[in-house]
């Protein structure tokens, strides 16, 4: 019988100190409980032994920018209720200077580093929907999943046609560049785990929500939603508006699997996507095979959706 010394835990790296020859020694402390006699034991086994291990950090450091008179950040980001996560295009005031011909103000500008918890990240990005860029057009979903099997950074990198370390740095940047997206997604998924009850996430876009203006029909332009205490010229707005009980979201997509509703401005056979969305694809797999990205095939979805609403408003009306 043959017994394969192997364990596998977290810890702090402590130090790392460079001896004569070349040789690197590291000291790690496990942060883990190691109770287990025979985790000791396989620790005692491979002492002055060659090794085989791989380290990488469980947090992942990135830059945000911080608006120096507000202290808010400058980029603020929605979730709507697919869990789509997008950046607001426009600030209000923004969007206020550019319809009166404004200049538009300088806003002080600071950095601050934000830590994340690699665990958070990944799981966004196994998800689907973490959005596809286009200078990195890796299926970072599927990376993450073998990864997750067993499979090494060296393997899948070779298999890659790159280097480990190109690959370690293409793994380190993807992820730092989606954590603030996936950091409110993280959000919102815990508040729906917790029945939406108290959630004060900010949705983007809602599928099923037409107290939308027409002037937040762009990408990324969004609603708030408040309480009572809210914004009461905007409820004032939308009293008139608001869309009848008996449509929501299950009711829109049977009506368009069912009737296969087009639209001039729409270039895109949402029908036909959404059965493949049925058939067990995710946006992003779908998005990737049109060539765009997630946020450009999200963004017309969520009009393609809204023209169906009114249609279907409409037909309630005749009938």
């Amino acid at each position: 019988m043959i017994c394969v010394s192997y364990i596998e835990a977290e810890g702090v790296l402590v130090n790392a100190n460079m001896k004569k020859g070349g040789k690197l020694l590291l000291q790690i402390e496990i942060s883990e409980d190691l109770d287990n006699k025979e985790d000791y034991f396989h620790l005692r086994k491979m002492i002055e032994r060659n090794v085989r291990f791989s380290l990488e950090s469980t947090i992942v450091s990135y830059k945000v920018e911080i608006n120096a008179k507000t202290n808010k950040p400058i980029r603020e980001y929605k979730v709507d209720e697919t869990g789509i996560v997008s950046e607001v295009a426009k600030p209000e005031g923004e969007q206020l200077e550019a319809d009166l011909g404004l200049p538009k103000e300088q806003i002080p500008v600071k950095e601050e580093k934000v830590e994340a918890d690699l665990i958070k990240i990944d799981e966004f990005i196994r998800s689907g929907l973490a959005p596809i860029y286009d200078d990195m057009t890796y299926d970072f979903p599927h990376i993450l999943s073998r990864a997750s099997d067993g499979v090494t950074y060296a393997k899948i990198a070779y298999e890659l046609n790159i280097s480990l370390g190109e690959f370690s740095v293409l793994m380190d940047d993807y992820r730092k560049r989606v954590a603030p997206l996936a950091m409110k997604w993280h959000e919102w998924k815990e508040a729906q785990e917790n029945g939406g009850a108290g959630s004060t996430v900010e949705q983007g876009i809602v599928e099923g929500d037409d107290n939308q203006t027409e002037s937040n029909q762009e990408a990324g332009d969004v609603i708030k939603q408040t309480d009572s205490s809210g914004d009461s010229e905007q409820s004032k707005d939308h009293t008139e508006s608001e869309q009848p009980a008996g449509i929501d979201s299950v009711d829109v997509e049977g009506f368009i699997l069912k009737n296969s509703p087009t639209f001039e401005d729409i270039q895109f056979d949402f029908p036909g996507l959404l059965k493949r969305k049925k058939d067990g694809e995710t946006w992003m797999e779908i998005a990737q095979s049109l060539k765009i990205s997630s946020t450009i095939l999200q963004t017309a979805w969520n009009k393609y959706k809204k023209k169906v609403k009114e249609a279907m408003k409409g037909q309630d009306g005749a009938a």
